[in-house]
Protein backbone atom coordinates (compact mmCIF):
# COMPACT_ATOMS: atom_id res chain seq x y z
CA UNK A 1 0.00 0.00 0.00
CA UNK A 2 3.01 2.32 0.95
CA UNK A 3 4.67 2.02 -3.06
CA UNK A 4 0.80 3.16 -4.23
CA UNK A 5 -1.09 5.68 -2.09
CA UNK A 6 0.70 8.92 -0.90
CA UNK A 7 2.32 8.92 2.84
CA UNK A 8 0.57 8.43 5.95
CA UNK A 9 -1.27 5.33 4.36
CA UNK A 10 -0.58 2.28 6.62
CA UNK A 11 -2.17 -1.31 5.61
CA UNK A 12 -2.36 -4.42 7.10
CA UNK A 13 -3.37 -8.27 6.09
CA UNK A 14 -4.42 -10.50 9.16
CA UNK A 15 -5.94 -14.17 8.60
CA UNK A 16 -7.81 -15.65 11.52
CA UNK A 17 -10.68 -18.37 11.58
CA UNK A 18 -12.65 -16.42 9.32
CA UNK A 19 -10.59 -15.35 6.39
CA UNK A 20 -8.38 -12.55 5.75
CA UNK A 21 -9.34 -9.65 6.72
CA UNK A 22 -7.99 -6.38 5.01
CA UNK A 23 -7.64 -2.79 6.64
CA UNK A 24 -5.79 0.46 5.77
CA UNK A 25 -5.82 3.34 7.87
CA UNK A 26 -5.38 7.24 6.90
CA UNK A 27 -3.11 8.97 8.75
CA UNK A 28 -3.60 13.26 8.27
CA UNK A 29 -6.06 12.90 5.24
CA UNK A 30 -9.42 13.54 5.73
CA UNK A 31 -12.59 11.10 6.08
CA UNK A 32 -12.70 8.25 3.24
CA UNK A 33 -15.97 7.04 2.37
CA UNK A 34 -16.43 3.55 2.49
CA UNK A 35 -16.84 2.67 -0.59
CA UNK A 36 -13.18 4.47 -1.19
CA UNK A 37 -11.97 2.66 1.16
CA UNK A 38 -13.11 -0.79 0.33
CA UNK A 39 -12.13 -0.41 -3.12
CA UNK A 40 -8.57 1.11 -2.48
CA UNK A 41 -8.23 -1.83 0.27
CA UNK A 42 -9.22 -4.84 -2.64
CA UNK A 43 -6.96 -3.17 -5.64
CA UNK A 44 -4.25 -2.71 -2.39
CA UNK A 45 -4.47 -6.82 -1.54
CA UNK A 46 -4.92 -8.08 -5.16
CA UNK A 47 -1.24 -5.62 -6.00
CA UNK A 48 0.29 -7.05 -2.98
CA UNK A 49 -0.48 -10.83 -4.18
CA UNK A 50 0.43 -9.96 -7.80
CA UNK A 51 3.81 -8.63 -6.13
CA UNK A 52 4.33 -11.68 -4.26
CA UNK A 53 3.55 -14.05 -6.83
CA UNK A 54 6.02 -12.19 -9.32
CA UNK A 55 8.80 -11.90 -6.24
CA UNK A 56 8.00 -16.06 -6.35
CA UNK A 57 6.93 -15.72 -2.60
CA UNK A 58 3.27 -17.18 -3.38
CA UNK A 59 2.35 -19.71 -5.26
CA UNK A 60 0.36 -17.75 -7.36
CA UNK A 61 0.21 -16.67 -10.98
CA UNK A 62 1.55 -13.84 -11.73
CA UNK A 63 -1.48 -12.35 -13.65
CA UNK A 64 -4.31 -10.18 -12.23
CA UNK A 65 -7.50 -8.68 -14.26
CA UNK A 66 -9.29 -5.94 -12.61
CA UNK A 67 -12.31 -5.44 -14.38
CA UNK A 68 -13.41 -1.45 -14.05
CA UNK A 69 -11.96 -0.83 -10.82
CA UNK A 70 -14.14 1.94 -9.18
CA UNK A 71 -12.59 4.33 -10.50
CA UNK A 72 -15.77 6.86 -8.80
CA UNK A 73 -14.19 5.67 -6.20
CA UNK A 74 -10.81 6.63 -6.07
CA UNK A 75 -9.32 9.82 -6.69
CA UNK A 76 -7.48 10.79 -10.30
CA UNK A 77 -4.41 10.84 -8.24
CA UNK A 78 -4.82 7.64 -6.67
CA UNK A 79 -6.02 6.29 -10.36
CA UNK A 80 -3.44 7.18 -12.20
CA UNK A 81 -0.82 6.21 -9.49
CA UNK A 82 -1.88 2.49 -9.98
CA UNK A 83 -1.03 2.71 -13.51
CA UNK A 84 2.34 4.36 -12.46
CA UNK A 85 2.74 1.74 -10.36
CA UNK A 86 2.56 -1.39 -11.99
CA UNK A 87 4.65 0.82 -15.38
CA UNK A 88 7.24 1.04 -12.39
CA UNK A 89 7.18 -2.79 -11.78
CA UNK A 90 7.10 -3.06 -15.47
CA UNK A 91 10.59 -1.48 -15.93
CA UNK A 92 12.70 -2.90 -13.05
CA UNK A 93 12.05 -6.70 -13.70
CA UNK A 94 13.55 -6.23 -17.65
CA UNK A 95 11.81 -8.76 -19.05
CA UNK A 96 8.10 -8.76 -18.66
CA UNK A 97 7.68 -11.20 -15.66
CA UNK A 98 3.27 -10.60 -14.82
CA UNK A 99 0.95 -9.33 -17.08
CA UNK A 100 -2.11 -7.24 -15.71
CA UNK A 101 -5.35 -6.19 -17.29
CA UNK A 102 -7.46 -4.16 -16.51
CA UNK A 103 -10.67 -2.64 -18.10
CA UNK A 104 -11.73 1.27 -17.58
CA UNK A 105 -13.74 3.71 -18.50
CA UNK A 106 -10.84 6.22 -17.40
CA UNK A 107 -7.73 6.75 -19.93
CA UNK A 108 -4.59 5.76 -18.59
CA UNK A 109 -1.43 8.59 -18.03
CA UNK A 110 -0.45 9.73 -21.09
CA UNK A 111 2.65 8.31 -21.16
CA UNK A 112 1.04 4.78 -21.08
CA UNK A 113 -1.32 4.80 -23.87
CA UNK A 114 0.64 3.36 -26.43
CA UNK A 115 0.20 0.05 -28.36
CA UNK A 116 2.14 -1.64 -26.21
CA UNK A 117 0.27 -1.17 -23.25
CA UNK A 118 -3.65 -0.64 -24.77
CA UNK A 119 -4.61 -3.78 -26.15
CA UNK A 120 -7.53 -2.98 -27.00
CA UNK A 121 -10.30 -0.26 -26.93
CA UNK A 122 -14.20 -0.74 -27.18
CA UNK A 123 -17.23 1.23 -27.21
CA UNK A 124 -20.97 1.09 -26.91
CA UNK A 125 -21.51 2.27 -30.04
CA UNK A 126 -20.84 1.99 -32.67
CA UNK A 127 -21.43 -1.97 -32.91
CA UNK A 128 -18.26 -3.16 -34.43
CA UNK A 129 -16.55 -1.24 -31.26
CA UNK A 130 -18.15 -3.65 -28.97
CA UNK A 131 -16.00 -6.94 -27.61
CA UNK A 132 -18.05 -9.50 -30.32
CA UNK A 133 -18.56 -6.42 -32.88
CA UNK A 134 -22.31 -7.14 -32.66
CA UNK A 135 -25.73 -6.50 -30.47
CA UNK A 136 -25.69 -9.78 -28.03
Amino acid sequence: MAAWLPDGVEGTVKLDGNGLKVDAQFAGRGEVSTAALDSLKIVAFDLAALHMAVEEKADLPAFLVHDSPREADLDGQLYERLFSLLHQWEESSGAPCFQYIVTTTTAPPKELRSETHVRLQMSSTPPEMRLFRMDL
